[in-house]
């Protein structure tokens, strides 16, 4: 029986709270890339990190190879944009047609292609592509929605 002994030092109230602490990481498959701006490029991505925190959750990438020290962090989204975007996913996914979540700080389309899905993050001008291949798109919903559950916990009687 393996056990952990949390040894803790000081005021109990300077823990972070769970939340804080909990991430959602969802595994991708070999179709999996992120594109972005010139001069950063493409990149094929392995995994990617949903970090609730606060009001925001934070999404994260991890790249198959990272010579250029990209940073990992490839977005944030307030509350409420976060739940419009996993609903704008799976009606994408379901209804399998091109699908937008556009907010007052949010700018995003979830487009059906025929070998998978791109994310496009941001203004047409100039923002982040991710495409995800069928495989990994269910996951990817589900991430997301376990970050935004985590947020939003619902009081008990």
């Amino acid at each position: 029986m393996l056990t952990t002994r949390l040894e803790v030092k000081g005021d109990l109230g300077t823990l972070p709270t769970l939340a804080s602490v909990q991430q959602v990481a969802v595994d991708l498959d070999e179709r999996a890339f992120l594109f972005r701006p010139a001069p950063l490029g493409g990149k094929p991505l392995t995994r990617l990190v949903f970090l609730p925190a606060g009001q925001l959750v934070h999404v994260d990438a991890v790249f198959a190879f990272n010579a250029s020290r990209a940073q990992p962090r490839l977005f944030s989204l307030q509350l409420e944009d976060a739940r419009l975007l996993a609903r704008t996913m799976v009606d994408a996914v379901f209804l399998a047609r091109t699908q937008h979540a556009i907010t007052e700080t949010m700018r995003m389309a979830m487009e059906v292609l025929s070998n998978g899905y791109r994310l496009h993050v941001g203004e047409l001008d100039g923002g982040m592509d991710l495409y995800f291949g069928t495989a990994s798109i269910w996951r990817l919903c589900q991430g997301l929605l376990r970050a935004v559950d985590t947020l939003s916990p619902v009081e008990t009687n």
